[in-house]
């Protein structure tokens, strides 16, 4: 039975979530009305963001649902990790931005991300993974990035926040985007960080789960650091300076991780031989 079987109506969630994407982020691009209420800095982002979303993760969450749908478990795992990251940006749409006409539009990225992502676990292939996986793929490798990106994040935040903190004052990145608070870093601190970490534990300890959870969060790192390409870039473009130091990170994560994911999946093809 191929590993798409179970839960079909999930993976074909992918294509209304597809569109619904690419009319959020081209409205976003050419449309002046949605980001008005927002500050320079986070208008900017914003549409950075949506560059990205358009150019990149509406074509990976595409093809990877395509490619699912036909048994590959190797776009099971990609598509997987799309939808976490979808879930993870459009929590910043959604509850970040001011209300706007693509609110709806939003809502229904978010809820559809959600839904699709927990309609695949009753047919997660954790076992089917662990065969094809566990014998060649860059287990240490995957679990070295992702700790790094544990401690990375770990040390980010909370040198901005605990300083801060201890003055009696909000972080200047909050005032600077006009924020009430800094919601990514209460995604990262409550769930990126401790997923990337128990992710890298599980691979290095070679449990099962691993080796479901270590594709899905390269992929989530890959898009994630992508995405902050075109966000530096439409930064700059509104007298942002975004430094090098973003740029040489993205392209570090991003690299990194897609070619972990260009070995694990290589070496999975000769594990089903």
């Amino acid at each position: 039975m191929k590993n798409t079987e179970a839960q079909p109506w999930a993976l074909w969630l992918s294509f209304p979530l597809a569109l619904l994407l690419a009319d959020a982020s081209l409205t976003g691009l050419f449309s002046p009305s949605p980001y008005t209420a927002e500050t320079r800095l986070h208008a900017a982002q914003t549409v950075g963001n949506d560059v990205g979303n358009l150019a990149v993760v509406a074509p990976v969450l595409t093809v990877a649902a395509v490619l699912a749908l036909r048994g590959s478990l190797a776009g099971r795992l990609v598509w997987m990790g799309t939808l976490v990251y979808l879930i993870y940006d459009f929590f910043g749409y959604a509850f970040d931005l001011h209300f706007n006409p693509m609110f709806l539009a939003y809502c229904g990225i978010l809820g559809l991300s959600f839904y699709a992502l927990a309609g695949s676990v009753p047919a997660l292939p954790v076992g089917e993974a662990a065969r094809r996986y566990g014998a060649r793929a860059p287990v240490k490798g995957s679990a070295v990035l992702l700790l790094l990106m544990s401690l990375g994040t770990a040390y980010h935040w909370l040198a901005e926040v605990v300083p801060a903190m201890l003055a009696g004052q909000t972080p200047q990145a909050v005032r600077d985007a006009g924020h009430f608070t800094e919601p990514v870093a209460v995604l990262d601190l409550a769930f990126g960080l401790p997923a990337c970490l128990i992710a890298a534990i599980l691979l290095l300890r070679r449990k099962p789960l691993g080796f479901v959870l270590g594709p899905v969060l390269l992929t989530f790192l890959a898009l994630s650091s992508l995405v902050l390409v075109p966000m530096g870039r439409s930064m700059e473009q509104q007298g942002f300076k975004a430094g090098f130091a973003l740029y040489a990170t993205a392209a570090g994560i991003a690299a990194g991780s897609a070619i972990l994911l260009t070995l694990w999946f290589r070496e999975g093809e000769a594990g089903k031989q």
